[in-house]
C-alpha cells in the first residue's frame, strides 16, 4: 500500500491520527512536534533565510502546530511573529501545552494582527473546521491574503472545508505551499480549493502503514497499469480485436462535436469508428476523418446494422435537444450496448429520469451534474466527491465528475481522484474528446470504471503533454487529439 498515492478526507486523518495514539502509542505531541518540524524542513528549503516569519493561530490543534513551528524556527534563529486570532485560554491539550511552550521560550504574541513576515504561517484552521468561519477568523484570512507575501498553509488553507474542499468563506487563504499532515487531503485535490491550496506536500509523520489499512480513503489515478495505458497488442490482432466505437451525435450546426469525439475515439486506439450523424456533416466528417465510417440521419435514427456492430456507443456530443436528438437517443438507449453519455444526452438523462444499459458511463460537467441531481452548480461544486458518488447511485452507472481534480465514482462509491488540474484542458471541445477517449477504452475493456479510469488518465496526460510544448495557451481540442498519441 502506498499511503501517498491515496487521499483521505479531514475526519479520515483525524482517524488515523487516532488509531496512531491508540493501537501504535504515539503519543498525540509528538504527532504535532512531527508535523511542526516537517513543515519547518519544507518552509525553509522553499525560503533558506527569512528575515521574519508571521505564523498566524487560532485556537484548535492546528494553532498547537504553529506554535511548535514558531519555537523550532527560533532556535535556529530565525524571528517570529506570532499573531494570536484565536482566544488563548480556550486552549487545551496540546495546543495549551505547545503554547505554554513557546511562551516559556519568550515568544509573546505579537500586539498588531498584521502579518509584517517575508513568509506568512496559517496555522488558522484545520481539519476539525466544520461550519461558517467566525468573523474575526474571516476577517484575518483577508488580511493574510491583502499582505500579498508567500503563505504556507498547516494542513490546509483557512476556509477550506477540509473533508469536501468546498469554499466556507469568499476567498480562502491563498498558500504557495500547504504541508498536509498525516496523509494529502482529497479535499484540496478536486474543484475550486485547487485554486488555494498552491503546491501541496504531505508527510505521514512515521505514523505506521498498518494505521492506514483500516481507513479506505481514495485511490489516486491511475490505480494499477490497466489504468495507465492500453493493453499491449497481440502481434497477429485485427482491428475488430480493439473495439468498435459508435459516436452518434452532431445534429445540424453541431457536428464540430461528433467530429471531435470520433477522432479521439480513432487516436485512442479503437479498431474500428463509425458515427451516425446529420446529413449536412457526413461529407465533411470523412474529408477530415476518411477512417471514420459515416452514416448520414435524416431524421435522427441510427441504422440498426451499426448499433448490432458497435461494442460502444458515445452519445451526446453536438446531439441537440430536438425530435432529432430524441430519436438518435431512444434508439440507443434501447439497444442494451455500453453507453457512453455526455453533453446534451445528460440532459435526456436530466429530464427523463431513464436507465442507462449496464456498463454505462457518464461524463458530466458540474452544470450538467446539476441539471440530473435537482441541484445547483453552487452545490455540486461545494461537494464535487458528494455529487460524484450520488450520480453514480441514482443513474447506476459510472460517473466521471470533469473539472479540476475529476472523480470517478461507481455505486455510490469514490473509485477514485485525478490529481491533475490542467487549464490546458478547459477549451471547447475538450469534454468531446473526453468522451471518445473513454468510447475507446471501454470498447476494449469491458470494466467501465477501468475504462473510464484510463480515459481521464490519458486526457489529462494529454494535457499536459500539449501545455509542456505551447506553454497551456490557445490549446484547441484537436491539440488535445494529436497529444494521444504517445499513449495510444
Amino acid at each position: 500500500m502506498d499511503v501517498l498515492r491515496r487521499v483521505y478526507t479531514g475526519s479520515e486523518c483525524r482517524q488515523i491520527d487516532q488509531i496512531a495514539i491508540d493501537e501504535f502509542g504515539i503519543s498525540s505531541f509528538r504527532l504535532m512536534y512531527r508535523a511542526a518540524m516537517f513543515a519547518m524542513s519544507e518552509l525553509l528549503s522553499r525560503w533558506p533565510n527569512p528575515s521574519l516569519v508571521s505564523i498566524v493561530c487560532g485556537s484548535g490543534n492546528n494553532a498547537g502546530d504553529g506554535y511548535l513551528l514558531a519555537a523550532s524556527l527560533q532556535s535556529k534563529n530565525i524571528a517570529v511573529q506570532l499573531i494570536q486570532v484565536g482566544d488563548a485560554t480556550r486552549l487545551k491539550g496540546d495546543a495549551k501545552r505547545a503554547f505554554e511552550q513557546v511562551r516559556a521560550l519568550g515568544i509573546e504574541p505579537s500586539p498588531t494582527e498584521l502579518p509584517k513576515g517575508e513568509v506568512v504561517v496559517d496555522a488558522l484552521l484545520g481539519t476539525g473546521v466544520q461550519g461558517d468561519v467566525r468573523p474575526r477568523y474571516a476577517e484575518m484570512i483577508e488580511r493574510i491574503n491583502a499582505a500579498g507575501k508567500s503563505v504556507v498553509s498547516l494542513d490546509l488553507p483557512s476556509g477550506i472545508h477540509p473533508d469536501t474542499g468546498g469554499l466556507l468563506v469568499e476567498e480562502p487563504v491563498r498558500a504557495r505551499l500547504t504541508t498536509c499532515f498525516v496523509a494529502p487531503k482529497v479535499s484540496l485535490l478536486t474543484g475550486r480549493a485547487r485554486s488555494f491550496a498552491g503546491e501541496i506536500v504531505s508527510s505521514t509523520l512515521d505514523i505506521p502503514e498498518a494505521a492506514y489499512a483500516k481507513i479506505p480513503g481514495a485511490a489516486v489515478l491511475p490505480t494499477n497499469e490497466a489504468e495507465r495505458v492500453f493493453a499491449s497488442r497481440e502481434l497477429a490482432g485485427h482491428k475488430r480485436d480493439f473495439g468498435h466505437v459508435l459516436v452518434v451525435a452532431g445534429n445540424a450546426g453541431m457536428g464540430g462535436a461528433g467530429l471531435l469525439a470520433a477522432s479521439a475515439s480513432l487516436r485512442a486506439s479503437a479498431g474500428l469508428v463509425s458515427v451516425s450523424t446529420h446529413p449536412e456533416h457526413a461529407a465533411a466528417y470523412l474529408t477530415s476523418r476518411p477512417e471514420l465510417m459515416v452514416s448520414a440521419s435524416s431524421d435522427g435514427h441510427v441504422e440498426s446494422e451499426k448499433i448490432d456492430r458497435a461494442d460502444v456507443i458515445v452519445v451526446g456530443p453536438g446531439l441537440g435537444r430536438d425530435a432529432w436528438a430524441e430519436r438518435a437517443f431512444t434508439d440507443v438507449l434501447a439497444s442494451g450496448k455500453p453507453l457512453v453519455v455526455d453533453a446534451d444526452a445528460l440532459n435526456r438523462l436530466a429530464d427523463d429520469g431513464l436507465e442507462l444499459p449496464q456498463g454505462s458511463v457518464i461524463t458530466p460537467h458540474p452544470g450538467e451534474a446539476a441539471r440530473i441531481l435537482k441541484s445547483t452548480t453552487q452545490e455540486i461544486e461545494s461537494d464535487r466527491i458528494g455529487a460524484a458518488k450520488a450520480l453514480s447511485a441514482r443513474l447506476n452507472a459510472v460517473a466521471v465528475l470533469k473539472g479540476a481534480g475529476t472523480l470517478i465514482a461507481e455505486n455510490d462509491r469514490l473509485h477514485g481522484i485525478c490529481d491533475v488540474a490542467e487549464p490546458a484542458l478547459g477549451t471547447a471541445g475538450s469534454g468531446d474528446v473526453l468522451a471518445g477517449i473513454i468510447g475507446a477504452a471501454l470498447a476494449q475493456n469491458p470494466d467501465s470504471v477501468t475504462a473510464a479510469a484510463l480515459g481521464v488518465h490519458l486526457h489529462a496526460e494529454a494535457g499536459l503533454r500539449v501545455r509542456n510544448e505551447s506553454g497551456g495557451k490557445a490549446v484547441v481540442a484537436m491539440d488535445l487529439i494529436e497529444a494521444l498519441r504517445p499513449w495510444g
